[in-house]
């Protein structure tokens, strides 16, 4: 995270928050040192509303597994049957503390930028969302991206840094 230069302009993946916000073992300093440059503004941080979804999503699951004792694979069906298990839940005030105390800037999705990571997601191999972030990336003349997922290393024209 020393090795990003002040004032470089990155992308930043879902992963990111996920390893920060749990405190991952292995990345979860890593990511929170690197939230803490987004924040004091050395690194200027960017999202979409589609990394805030995911990020959203994946909480919801992680939480409601974890409270009513389910593998995350039950997580959907049983929420189906029991919505009231959306009721209350701490994943939505921590989606709301990403949106608004990083200083990240959050891109938005057009529907030019859907058409283009459809192309995205043939050229690259790259699940859907994953294009889109890519496709939101050019959009916004961003050329990093901050992940650990391995899809990203398939893009050459992007630099990919992964937490240590």
């Amino acid at each position: 995270m020393r090795n990003i230069p002040d004032n470089t302009q990155v992308f930043l993946d879902t992963n990111i928050f996920l390893y920060a916000i749990t405190e991952h073992p292995k990345f979860g300093l890593w990511c929170n040192a690197l939230l803490d440059r987004i924040d004091r503004g050395n690194v200027k941080g960017h999202i979409s509303v589609i990394v805030l979804n995911e990020l959203t999503h994946r909480l919801v699951i992680g939480e409601v597994a974890q409270e009513k004792g389910l593998k995350p694979g039950r997580v959907v069906k049983y929420v189906k049957r029991h919505p009231e298990a959306l009721d209350h839940l701490n994943s939505y005030d921590i989606v709301g503390q990403v949106e608004k105390e990083y200083g990240l800037k959050i891109l938005s999705v057009t529907a030019e930028i859907f058409a283009e990571a459809r192309h995205l997601m043939q050229l690259h191999r790259l699940m859907s969302n994953d294009a889109l972030h890519l496709s939101v990336m050019r959009s916004a003349g961003i050329g990093n991206l901050i992940t650990n997922d391995p899809d990203f290393d398939r893009v050459e024209d992007i630099l990919v840094w992964k937490p240590e």
